[in-house]
């Protein structure tokens, strides 16, 4: 896979990148980054990138002309809307970023990254461009290079070969729609706190059937948002409409 960032701050990418398992990936060659600066897209000497906004009103917006650019240079095409690859642009009223999502575009063989910044993009880019907003949360942040960062993480951790034991990643929370289970290890007791039983057993049934109910109930908890999207059987609707009564 290749990713390229196109940012106003390439330099906040020079440790994010290198480390943890993300930064062995990328020493492995397990997927190709490039990080751009915009500024060396802009039209003029003082290399512009932003401009108010028409209408008035404070801030400012990040100008059409650099993007349109950068993205020729990429490989997009003459402002159209062929070329190859995924386009994201980080925004925060973009769709939010999901678990669903990191998957498809681990599958792909390139994204290109925009970090939004400012009030955001001259909407006619979305017009000239295949674009796809992308949000990581309900909330602001001062640029969208922290948003990068997270989309990268989570999709080049579910390229093969990323993940010491690719099984944790068919185990992440949201894979099935719901939040993963409560995890313990050594010691077993801790300040008379004690690992369950379940988990300690050997039993592989018992503890697959220990993990669901654990996660159906920090989803409850946590996420109940997510329930009524995921795939519950019989017994585990009955066992969430036992919680709920419980919680009354």
């Amino acid at each position: 896979m290749k990713i390229d960032v196109i940012t106003l701050f390439p330099d906040w990418f020079s440790l994010s990148l290198k480390q943890s398992l993300i930064g062995k990936a990328l020493e492995k060659r397990l997927f190709e980054i490039r990080i751009i600066d915009l500024r060396d897209y802009a039209n003029d000497r003082h290399r512009t990138v932003d401009d108010a906004p028409f209408g008035g009103g404070g801030g400012m917006v990040l100008k059409l002309e650099p993007l349109d650019n950068c993205l020729k240079a990429l490989g997009y095409g003459g402002g159209g809307k062929s070329g190859s690859g995924r386009i994201i642009l980080t925004s925060a009223a973009g769709r939010t970023f999901n678990q669903a999502r990191a998957i498809e575009y681990s599958l792909q063989d390139r994204l290109t990254i925009i970090c939004g910044h400012y009030l955001g993009v001259d909407e006619r880019l979305c017009d000239l461009y295949d674009v796809e907003e992308l949000s990581i949360g309900d909330y602001v942040l001062t640029g969208g290079e922290p948003a990068a960062a997270v989309i990268i993480d989570a999709v080049v951790r579910l390229i093969p070969q990323t993940l010491g034991n690719f099984e944790s990643a068919l185990g992440d929370s949201y894979m099935e729609q719901i939040v993963g289970t409560p995890c313990y290890t050594r010691p077993a007791e801790f300040k008379n706190l004690k690992a369950p039983t379940e988990l300690l057993s050997g039993d592989h049934e018992a503890i697959r059937k220990y993990r669901r109910k654990e996660a159906l109930r920090k989803c409850l908890r946590n996420r109940p948002d997510l329930l009524s999207r995921a795939e519950l059987s019989e017994d585990e609707i009955e066992f969430i409409n036992s919680l709920r009564k419980q919680e009354r």
